[in-house]
């Protein structure tokens, strides 16, 4: 592991302890960087620039009681990070309990953007580790994308007891047969322009990345960044969210 990756994991590590330490303004003036941006469910609005970011999170710590804040997973790569809590706290008058994805950049030991995207699906549990190159297979999913080889490598890649998310629903994509269904509705009706990888973060069998699609689907052309977040079993993808 680099220099760079532990330096990483171990700010991250102090961030999450902070959270949980009721230290959020603390570990934010620590490990934040000036031009911080950041991001909930897509929204950046009034979470630009450091100054911005702590006044919301001032507004945070003044009006609310965190009850547990529980880490499920963590993902290091490099510069890319993210990590998966359960937060259990009273805000205001009311009792919030929700799982939530926090994804992160940063630059020179420090975060200067990061992602909450709301979680609406069971919180995923911690697989054994597997020899299996996990790296490989995931950059052969993300190269069956860009070259249209989605059902191939769908085929190949991913667990007969596989199960989807598109923003916390798996309606009909629950077990592998149904999850090719869809796959090949979507091969049949869409055209894809350009699939563009921006991120990825591979930390033995959790991995996520981020891309960036133009398709046309049917009569709509559709331009979007989304998030994809795997769990693996044996060097099969068993749990996938879209964000």
């Amino acid at each position: 592991m680099s220099s760079n990756n532990n330096n990483n994991k171990s700010n991250l590590e102090s961030i999450i302890k902070g959270i949980q330490d009721n230290r959020i303004l603390e570990v934010f003036d620590k490990f934040y960087h000036d031009e911080i941006v950041m991001y909930e469910n897509g929204d950046s609005t009034n979470r630009v620039g450091k100054v911005a970011n702590r006044k919301a999170e001032e507004s945070f710590v003044k009006n609310a009681t965190i009850h547990e804040a529980k880490l499920l997973k963590t993902i290091i790569d490099g510069d890319n990070t993210a990590y998966e809590m359960y937060m259990d706290f009273t805000y205001g008058e009311h009792r919030i309990k929700k799982s939530q994805w926090a994804f992160q950049q940063w630059s020179n030991g420090l975060i200067i953007k990061e992602e909450f995207v709301e979680i609406k699906t069971p919180p995923t549990s911690q697989p054994t580790p597997s020899i299996i190159n996990i790296k490989s297979n995931l950059e052969s999913i993300i190269k069956g994308i860009q070259n249209n080889k989605i059902l191939e490598v769908f085929d190949k890649f991913y667990h007969e007891d596989v199960i989807m998310y598109e923003k916390g629903d798996s309606t009909n994509r629950v077990g592998k047969a149904a999850n090719r269904k869809a796959e090949e509705s979507f091969v049949k009706n869409a055209t894809i322009h350009e699939a563009k990888l921006l991120k990825l973060l591979v930390d033995g069998e959790n991995t996520a990345y981020q891309m960036y699609m133009d398709f046309t689907y049917g009569e709509h052309r559709i331009k979007k960044d989304q998030w994809a977040v795997q769990q693996w079993s044996n060097g099969l993808v068993i749990k996938e969210e879209f964000y």
